[in-house]
């Protein structure tokens, strides 16, 4: 609606006043300025819109000067349409710009022409980016509680005994992506305004995610081992109210306690007193269950404040912009390998053919030819393709309806309402499909140039015809150029894939050890995730690049790393605190130096060093992607894993001598042990076969085949 007001003031005023040329100008800087936040209205920041102004007065002076001299055009737009691609604050708007400027005669005089066009775009940029209460608050506020309202649903899911795991694992990943938009939505606004409380809830919802997901392991294992206890202590119930608790935590509502009733039955159960190590691990199991629900408790009670304070309508003085950091890495960003800067060159090239086209055959209205491969131009096939058949539907439909508007020749007042209405179902609507934004914008854009030139239905014939021929050449050079930039670059981001999957791994024993905060192995499970999804980004890409195909095995290596991620986010979880100091063996006198061959099967001493193990197998595995060779695994793992379980058996019998010797001992080193031990067994277990099974597909996605198989 914004965008449209942008439209309608200048249109009414150019009437009014008598100068509906001026009025048009005015309207088509508004309406170029406004396009770019389409993708994101709520989160354009006011530097960026400047931005775009200052880009369209530099496309306005381009196009004005190349006017007069046909051939300037080509050199010209295809630079500026390299360039938007790989400056994206730049856009496509200054070739557009251009391009409209050139290919059109002027109704005022260049001067003229390209003052008001830069005030429609300061109109535009000033509108968007006020205040507004629906940009200021709800936007960040509704996609945080979206986020809240999937963890809540992942909760619930993680206690249903018969909930499917595929069920679970759609869950999962909802609700990662929904805290990955929270993450962009708080980035997105802190260049304007630092939103303290938007970044303090959002790391409160991804702490809690930790805990959903150490929760579900956790409820896992219990099933397995007395599924008859678990509905005994209320699993269910007290998955219920932590999803209460989530849903009202953004808003207005207190957040409930969702301990209580659950603790009183786990009382009851150690009221019945243990007699078997089985017992004693059931109870071990309700009690970690219990301590991440009150963790996650405790994590929304200390930031509902700042809940409370995001949800507010109040106004709030924004705070100073701060001057982005140019990243370390830009100039190697420019390498040919980038698939940027190759779409880039597409874009630079398929500009250049488009424009000596229409420079050699001089087709009327020329300049929708390049314009159609500007817009329909993406980084890979298959998105240019779906591009061309949605912009190619659209513009017909738009241009019919136009035509048949245009046939009635209505009046001003008319136009300037239609236009109004086409652009708000353009803006409103691009995020829906592509073909809904064509239709309405063909309309808007076709309309606009009448109301300003007026000409007939031959544009709109022109824009058809042209629309058809300028989607055939982003599909040839899509189809011809560098189609298989992810192919040849699988390998290395398979391997650092699980590179950075080591280094978390790594920084989890550190963690455990008690020499790395709890901070720093988040982030590196962070980065892991991201290096996974540049993995599963590159796999999509693969898809639609002609004649590349991917490893079957590689998408297993991606599926199989985010559970490794469950895993590492279940250790941390629980594991998050002071280190559990590993004890000595009975029998054996503490002098304070274990040896590897005599170390104590007790505590988390043991721990790290099958977080260490997991590390070296991920790190052998990235070093067997990359030269090819199969993949060895080695029995570090699993003999650490057999460490770990001697200790859990070993501090169970010790506990239970203690509770004979004097049953209100609460307070020992050894229950400490065995609580923190058991717990982390449990995502252990999962830990080993999951990461030999994505050493293994990850390996085996890119070994290169033996002698004896070729031949065969």
């Amino acid at each position: 609606m914004t965008g449209a007001v942008a439209l309608v003031i200048p249109l009414s005023v150019g009437v009014v006043t008598g100068h509906p040329s001026g009025g048009a100008a005015v309207g088509l800087g508004a309406w170029l300025v406004a396009s770019r936040a389409i993708l994101d209205p709520a989160g354009v920041s006011r530097p960026f819109m400047l931005g775009v102004v200052a880009s369209l007065a530099v496309g306005t002076a381009l196009g004005i000067f190349v006017s007069g001299e046909s051939w300037l055009i080509v050199p010209a737009a295809s630079a500026l349409g390299g360039l938007g691609v790989l400056v994206r604050p730049i856009g496509i708007t200054p070739a557009l710009t251009l391009l409209l400027t050139a290919a059109n005669p002027l109704p005022l005089d260049p001067p003229q022409h390209t003052g008001l066009q830069v005030l429609g775009g300061l109109l535009a940029a000033v509108l968007l980016t006020l205040p507004w209460p629906w940009r200021r608050t709800r936007p960040l506020a509704v996609t945080l509680s979206r986020a809240a309202e999937a963890l809540a649903d992942l909760v619930e899911a993680g206690a249903d005994p018969g909930h499917d795991p595929g069920d679970w694992e759609a869950l999962r990943n909802k609700a990662g992506d929904a805290l990955d938009n929270a993450q962009v939505m708080c980035s997105r606004h802190r260049w304007q305004r630092r939103s303290r409380a938007g970044e303090q809830v959002v790391s409160t919802l991804r702490r809690v995610f930790y805990e959903v997901v150490a929760l579900h392991g956790l409820a896992d294992a219990l099933r397995e081992r007395a599924p008859a206890a678990g509905e005994r202590a209320g699993l269910r119930e007290l998955a219920a109210s932590v999803a209460l608790a989530l849903r009202s935590f953004i808003g207005e509502e207190p957040v409930p306690d969702p301990l209580p009733a659950f603790e009183a039955r786990v009382n009851e159960l150690r009221a019945d007193r243990p007699h078997g190590e089985r017992e004693l691990l059931v109870l071990v199991l309700l009690r970690q269950i219990g301590h991440c629900a009150e963790r996650i408790r405790r994590a929304l009670t200390d930031n509902r404040q700042a809940a409370h304070r995001l949800h507010s309508t109040r106004y709030e003085l924004p705070a100073l912009p701060v001057r982005p950091v140019v990243p370390p890495g830009f100039r190697s960003s420019l390498a040919f390998d980038n698939p940027r800067v190759r779409h880039a060159l597409r874009v630079l090239l398929g500009t250049a053919f488009a424009s000596t086209i229409i420079e050699v055959f001089h087709p009327p209205h020329p300049h929708w030819l390049v314009i159609a491969v500007l817009v329909t131009l993406q980084p890979t096939y298959g998105e240019t393709r779906a591009r061309m058949w949605a912009r190619i539907g659209g513009s017909t439909a738009g241009g019919l309806v136009t035509a048949g508007i245009l046939h009635f020749a209505p009046g001003q007042a008319w136009l300037v309402l239609l236009i109004g209405v086409s652009a708000a179902l353009a803006f409103g609507m691009a995020s829906v499909h592509q073909a809904y934004w064509s239709t309405f914008m063909t309309m808007c854009v076709l309309l606009l140039i009448d109301f300003q030139l007026p000409g007939g239905t031959a544009v709109v014939e022109s824009r058809i015809v042209l629309t058809i021929v300028g989607g055939l050449i982003a599909i040839a050079c899509t189809r011809l150029l560098w189609p298989r930039g992810e192919t040849v670059r699988l390998a290395d981001r398979v391997a650092h894939m699980l590179s950075t999957h080591a280094e978390a791994a790594r920084a989890l024993a550190g963690m455990t050890r008690g020499k790395t905060p709890a901070d720093k192995a988040e982030l590196k499970i962070t980065k892991a995730e991201l290096a996974a999804d540049a993995v599963a980004q590159a796999l999509t890409y693969i898809a639609h690049e002609p004649g590349g195909t991917a490893p079957g095995a590689a998408q297993k290596a991606v599926e199989a790393a985010q559970r490794v991620r469950d895993d590492l986010m279940s250790l941390t979880a629980v594991s998050r605190g002071e280190a559990v100091p590993a004890l000595p063996e009975p029998g054996v006198p503490d002098s304070g130096v274990h040896e590897p061959a005599a170390r104590a099967p007790a505590g988390t001493g043991h721990v790290p060093d099958v977080l260490d193990a997991v590390a070296k197998r991920l790190t052998y595995a990235a070093e067997a992607v990359q030269t090819g060779e199969p993949f060895a695994p080695r029995g570090d793992v699993d003999r650490e894993l057999a460490v770990v379980s001697a200790s859990v058996g070993c501090l169970a019998e010790r506990r239970l001598a203690e509770l004979d010797a004097d049953p209100s001992d609460t307070r020992t080193e050894v229950r400490r042990a065995l609580l923190r031990t058991t717990a982390l067994d449990q995502a252990l277990r999962s830990l080993g076969p999951d990461t030999l099974e994505l050493c293994d597909a990850a390996a085996s996605a890119f070994a290169t085949p033996e002698p004896e198989a070729v031949m065969a």
